[in-house]
Parts: structure tokens; C-alpha cells; sequence
């Protein structure tokens, strides 16, 4: 089971991978819908900030992710084995 968890962990990281390599090309749904912490980046505004608390918000964005995957993913993990087991 931790290996799984730590796929779908590692599958969270993708997105905001992809976003800061080719971010002004991408579709805006599709980040929304496979970096769903992504909205936490509009606290930062259009202004300047400081880059501790661009570090901060990019980090809580994506921790919401990762928290939002293994959530996900688990519940996936429980509905397969209770479907295996019947």
C-alpha cells in the first residue's frame, strides 16, 4: 500500500511539473482540473511579492495537490479491493 501511496504521490508532482515548464501554453481548465491547489496561487495577486511568500503559497499549492491525490487515490485503492474481495 505504500508503494501505491507513494505513486500517486509522485503523480501529483506532474502538473505543477508541467505548469512551470510550459505554463503559458497550457489550457487553464486543465490545470485547474489536474492541480486543483493551483487556486491557492491566486492569493498572490498581480503585484510584486516578496519571494519568500511566493515560495510559501507555491508550496502550500502544491501540498494541497499531493493531500489531494493520495486522498483520491486511496479511496480508489479501498473501492478495488473491496470489489477484488467480493
Amino acid at each position: 500500500m505504500t508503494s501505491y501511496a507513494v505513486k500517486w504521490i509522485l503523480a501529483s508532482l506532474v502538473m505543477p511539473l508541467v505548469v512551470f515548464l510550459f505554463g503559458k501554453s497550457l489550457n487553464h481548465v486543465m490545470v485547474l482540473v489536474f492541480w486543483p491547489g493551483s487556486i491557492a496561487l491566486m492569493s498572490l495577486g498581480a503585484e510584486k511579492r516578496p519571494l519568500i511568500e511566493v515560495v510559501y503559497v507555491l508550496g502550500f499549492a502544491i501540498s494541497l495537490n499531493i493531500l489531494y491525490y493520495l486522498f483520491v487515490g486511496m479511496v480508489l485503492y479501498l473501492v478495488v479491493k473491496m470489489v477484488q474481495a467480493s
